[in-house]
């Protein structure tokens, strides 16, 4: 559920953030969203260190390609719609 209404969020802030910003800015700012996200999947202070920063890796990674995914597919979507539309 948290990861369903940080993806919508992300997906928010990836469609502001691209009327207001460059790419690079759009990526990071959905990383740090991302990274937000996977907050309660970190593991602090368990062992092995290596396994559950894997974890936390491959969560952030996800939730981003995802973000990443629906904003490209949403402004590819737009693009169309105002061609179509002249």
């Amino acid at each position: 559920m948290t990861r369903i209404i940080m993806t919508v969020s992300v997906l928010a802030l990836a469609i502001s953030t691209a009327q207001a910003g460059t790419s690079d800015q759009l990526a990071a700012r959905i990383h740090d969203a991302a990274v937000a996200a996977c907050a309660p999947e970190r593991a602090t202070g368990a062992l092995p260190q290596a396994h559950y920063g894997s974890i936390n890796d491959n969560c952030v990674y996800r939730i981003s390609q995802s973000a990443m995914n629906k904003y490209q597919a949403l402004a590819k979507a737009a693009e169309s719609s105002k061609l179509a539309n002249k």
